[in-house]
């Protein structure tokens, strides 16, 4: 348990409390999010021989449709696969969470509020329905966390410097092709680590460490540069994940949406992010104090605020306030348990040199248990588990298609039919995605005019021309709490 103990406690608690928490989970019928049935799709067109960008549209990073492509090798129709990138994603979570907590206090001590972070961070209003892109991006937010503590508070020698900047340059890089608007958080670990390395090292050591920084962020981009350049489709990888998403999807080119309206919307954002999500909004705002308490030194009484700051501030500053937009300022709520931490170490030892084994083990069963109740109660996806197969509509209008019939989904980002079916995409727009293309209209009425597909899946409305070639064969209702929306299920005639 020495060795392995970290590992197991965080495959344990990321499994139980995930069980629970995520629509992917084998405990739910099927997740009907639509965005990341939109990622569920695009990973199954890339298996399937298709090319993310130039034959399918959405606008989110490569890494992403790669993981739920294998995924979708593990499990054709259903998100199994996903679940279990989703517990992997949120193990190496845990794991760097309790080594850092380790690092504060003791072992015994990361085990008790391993499950307390975990519950705090994927039962929380942030997490919504599982399967986000920001979720996978957790592991690599939280081993740069870790090892900014290391450079902050022990003297590496030059060899661990060179581990540390290149492992976390590989996590930019991966995370830049995931979702690029993190990058204020690595900007502000590069901040804060340079001007602490500044007065311990000389400046060509310094220079070294940022140039290999950039290097090996650099380096994860590379096959993908290559499969776009083979496939002729580097400049659909810039249209689409770069300068859509800046131009198109965002407010930050509004004239509008000027400096002022910017920050007043982002401030009151974060008003609602931490009243919906106290759970682990409590721990960061605990960490801001307790570090600006218990540690010396400037930088590292502020290093957690001013990342949170970043991080925040890039995120939303395009004016979008999707709730799992904020899933990457989970990672900061490490620093905030592990202070706690040290607190309860000190209040323990205060009362007895040496803590009873038998003690330990029952503080670590009642609050993993008592993690695993608030998770289970407290997610927005509590209820979705007591649906029956007869209470969702996906798996109703599944029984008209078959594998091999073609489909498009209109006025809706992909709400799980493809899946469901095991349909492969064959339009470049097979959705009505969130962005505001003329393009993806015009294109999409097309292929109602053409009569393209087998069937047409068109939500809220019934589109224009559509009678032309097709005639409708159910109509189904999506109730659930906070969310009603009317399906309409076409078939070509």
């Amino acid at each position: 348990m020495n060795k392995y103990g970290l590992i197991i406690w965080s495959f344990v608690c990321a499994a139980v409390i995930l069980l629970f928490t995520t629509r992917s989970s084998v405990l739910f019928l099927c997740n009907n999010w639509d965005d990341a049935n939109s990622y569920f799709s695009m990973g199954k067109g890339m298996m399937n021989g298709l090319v993310i960008y130039r034959d399918l549209y959405d606008q989110k990073g490569p890494y992403l449709y790669l993981l739920y492509g294998i995924a979708y090798l593990i499990s054709h129709k259903t998100f199994f696969g996903v679940f279990l990138f989703e517990i992997g994603a949120a193990m190496i979570f845990l794991f760097a969470t309790g080594k850092y907590i380790e690092r504060k206090s003791s072992r015994i001590v990361a085990y008790v509020l391993m499950p307390v972070v975990g519950a705090a961070a994927y039962a929380s209003w942030s997490f919504y329905f599982g399967g986000a892109a920001e979720e996978f991006c957790l592991p690599m937010l939280a081993i740069a966390v870790y090892y900014l503590d290391v450079i902050l508070h022990d003297e590496p020698d030059d060899d661990v410097y060179r581990r540390i900047f290149t492992v976390v340059g590989v996590c930019t890089g991966i995370v830049m092709q995931i979702k690029y608007t993190l990058a204020g958080f690595f900007f502000a670990w590069i901040l804060v680590s340079m001007i602490w390395m500044a007065g311990k090292k000389s400046f060509y050591f310094c220079a070294k460490m940022f140039g290999r920084f950039i290097v090996f962020a650099i380096i994860p981009s590379l096959p993908w540069m290559i499969y776009f350049i083979l496939t002729g489709s580097l400049d659909d990888w810039f249209r689409c994940y770069i300068y859509n998403n800046i131009f198109h999807y965002s407010h930050v080119s509004s004239e509008e949406y000027n400096l002022f309206t910017k920050f007043y919307e982002i401030s009151k954002t974060l008003y609602w992010l931490i009243r919906d999500s106290y759970s682990y909004s409590a721990l960061i705002i605990a960490g801001f104090g307790l570090q600006i308490v218990m540690e010396k030194g400037i930088i590292r009484r502020i290093s957690s605020a001013l990342i949170f700051a970043c991080t925040y501030v890039v995120i939303f500053i395009g004016g979008n306030k999707l709730p799992y937009y904020s899933i990457p300022l989970i990672v900061l709520a490490i620093p905030g348990a592990a202070y706690i931490g040290r607190l309860l170490q000190l209040a323990l030892k205060k009362y007895s040199k040496e803590i009873p084994a038998a003690f330990c083990i029952a503080g670590c069963v009642a609050v993993f248990a008592a993690s695993v109740l608030f998770a289970a109660n407290t997610t927005m996806n509590a209820n979705y588990r007591s649906f029956k197969k007869e209470d969702v509509w996906l798996l109703k209008a599944a029984e008209h298609l078959s594998e091999d019939d073609t489909l498009l989904e209109l006025n809706a980002i992909d709400p799980g039919l493809y899946t469901v079916t095991g349909i492969v995409p064959t339009c470049e727009y097979f959705q009505t995605n969130g962005i505001n293309l003329e393009t993806m209209f015009e294109e999409q009425k097309k292929y109602l005019k053409e009569g393209r597909t087998d069937y047409v899946l068109a939500a809220q409305y019934e589109p224009e021309f559509i009678d032309e070639h097709y005639t409708l064969l159910e109509t189904y209702e999506y109730l659930e709490k906070d969310h009603e929306e009317v399906f309409f299920l076409y078939k070509k005639r």
